[in-house]
């Protein structure tokens, strides 16, 4: 028996399994586009909401590990609340199971007709149409290589180690324990079903000793949820581990109940269901049961788990909202980018709202807290850019480009200003520490108020990420004119009360003009945002 032959067809067959899944989730992704954040909010405002979301999130991913990453990022952006998503991590269960009934089809004669079908529409249709096309390549792919693995199992019912390993499985903790393991292994329940299908299909295992392999399936899906939550928020740590214990609770009552259970699937599936469809019928029935089950208790569930991991104080920061897989989902990627970019942009607002604080109110500590935040802010710009220029070859739609570019160059905007603060400002700042000179008090009034002007028209490019309204960028334009001449004014009575006799305006002179200038910078770069909303190439006047 040649061992190295069946090792490479089931490895070579579940690679194919796990590459039509890639190719069938990112057709399926392509096709709801955008739609997704109309989805989002309309769906998770229930309970009921929730779950439907979250089949339909899995069958878009083809991976409830996927979808839950995805969620925890959902909670990490506060684009949902930690309660309000329990619901749509009890869907993914679900929509886990529409998967393996798809892969319960024995159509692997005609695996190749739909990779050639597929292949076809993908390669030359139009956009709609090359999206249906990697759907079905992807189905193609998926059916081929599971008949590869079903058809290099059939040689292990001759190897005496392999079956008396498999005895082992009629423990059902054990198979458990097995399921858990190879799932989180492999990332995808769904692959792992499919090779218990082939398992029993082949006689090597009987569908009562599959159903506790079903059940560790359940549990290692969360593994990957568990992972990504390490660097994330508190809400999405507490909502990796509620996803676990919802697994785990559900599996540990289910295992008390395993011959009701095949039972009820029996009488479900039918006489004469292949064992592929009863394995996909049992996994269908214990994700609905357990998730009528949990889905009234999921407040209380999110209470309790409150309780278990309570706030421990203020997080170091971290850029948690942009997960490396929603470069894969570009329209669910867009709330958590504006997200991302309107949390720098707040961090640039306060580090210039601080910014005058060294100079009025002679506190040193104020120049280190900037330069830590500018340090905040590089990391976002360098993150921000990194997941952009990624998104950008992936994504050629001309909507998206417009949109690529403009965070582009939000991003550039924010951090020059964070530059001007934590560099330019700051330097200022330390020479006037050293001195004991002050403003006149005309001259700290018109700091101030000019100051106070720059913090409002920064406020106002902020609130263009979440329309892009042209309306509002023409406003910045009008009153950046304005705030322009109001500075010159300003420059030129300071000049006034320089030549005034007895000023006391001399000494503080260079640093009041410095600042003046620098204030001016910021006006300019907050509104070159209003510009680029506007996608004007001229410069603003200086």
């Amino acid at each position: 028996m040649n061992y190295l032959h069946i090792i490479i067809q089931l490895l070579g067959g579940l690679g194919l399994f796990l590459m039509g899944m890639d190719q069938l989730s990112s057709g399926m992704k392509s096709l709801a586009g955008r739609k997704m954040r109309m989805i989002l909010e309309k769906f998770t405002s229930s309970k009921a909401g929730g779950v439907l979301f979250g089949i339909l999130l899995t069958l878009l991913f083809q991976s409830s590990s996927a979808a839950s990453v995805v969620m925890v990022g959902f909670v990490d952006a506060a684009l949902l609340s930690f309660t309000q998503t329990l619901a749509v991590m009890l869907g993914t269960g679900i929509g886990t199971t529409i998967t393996a009934q798809l892969i319960a089809f024995k159509i692997g004669t005609y695996a190749l007709g739909f990779v050639g079908i597929g292949f076809f529409f993908k390669a030359f249709g139009k956009r709609q149409w090359s999206y249906a096309g990697k759907i079905v390549l992807g189905l193609g792919v998926l059916f081929y290589g599971m008949d590869l693995m079903s058809s290099g199992m059939e040689p292990l019912r001759e190897i005496e180690a392999f079956l008396y390993w498999l005895d082992y499985l009629d423990n059902p903790l054990l198979a458990v324990l097995v399921g858990t393991v190879f799932t989180a292994l492999i990332q995808s329940s769904a692959a792992f079903i499919g090779i218990v299908m082939t398992l029993t299909a082949n006689g090597l295992i009987d569908l009562g000793g599959a159903l506790p392999l079903i059940l560790g399936t359940n549990i290692g899906t969360t593994v990957t949820a568990l992972l990504a939550s390490i660097n994330s928020t508190l809400s999405g740590k507490r909502l990796a581990f509620a996803n676990m214990l919802f697994r785990v609770a559900g599996v540990g009552i289910m295992i008390w109940f395993l011959g009701l259970w095949e039972e009820a699937t029996s009488w479900i599936s039918g006489p004469d269901v292949s064992e592929g469809r009863f394995l996909a019928n049992a996994h269908t029935v214990f994700n609905v049961v357990m998730t009528l089950l949990f889905v009234p208790f999921t407040s209380a569930v999110g209470n309790a788990v409150k309780k278990i991991l309570p706030e421990k104080g203020k997080k170091d920061f971290h850029l948690n909202y942009l997960k490396p897989e929603l470069v894969d989902s570009p329209g669910i990627a867009l709330p958590f980018l504006k997200r991302e970019v309107r949390d720098m942009g707040e961090l640039v607002l306060q580090m210039v709202e601080h910014s005058l604080v060294p100079f009025f109110d002679r506190k040193a500590k104020m120049i280190d807290q900037l330069r830590d935040n500018e340090k905040q802010v590089d990391g976002y710009r360098e993150e921000i850019n990194r997941f952009l220029v990624r998104l950008n070859e992936k994504e050629t739609s001309e909507e998206w480009s417009d949109d690529i570019y403009r965070f582009l160059h939000v991003v550039n905007e924010l951090e020059q200003i964070a530059d001007i603060v934590s560099v330019n400002i700051a330097r200022q700042a330390e020479k006037w520490l050293d001195n004991t000179i002050v403003f006149s008090a005309e001259g700290e009034m018109e700091l101030k108020d000019y100051h106070e002007r720059c913090i409002k028209q920064l406020s106002r490019a902020l609130h263009l990420l979440e329309d892009w309204q042209p309306e509002k960028a023409m406003k910045m334009k009008r009153k950046y004119r304005k705030y322009a001449l109001m500075a010159y004014e300003m420059e030129m009575h300071h000049y006034k009360r320089l030549l005034a006799p007895k000023s006391h305006s001399v000494e503080s002179s260079k640093v009041h003009i410095e600042l003046l200038n620098l204030l001016r910078m910021i006006n300019s770069h907050a509104t070159n945002i209003g510009r680029m909303v506007l996608m004007e190439e001229e410069s603003l006047e200086e």
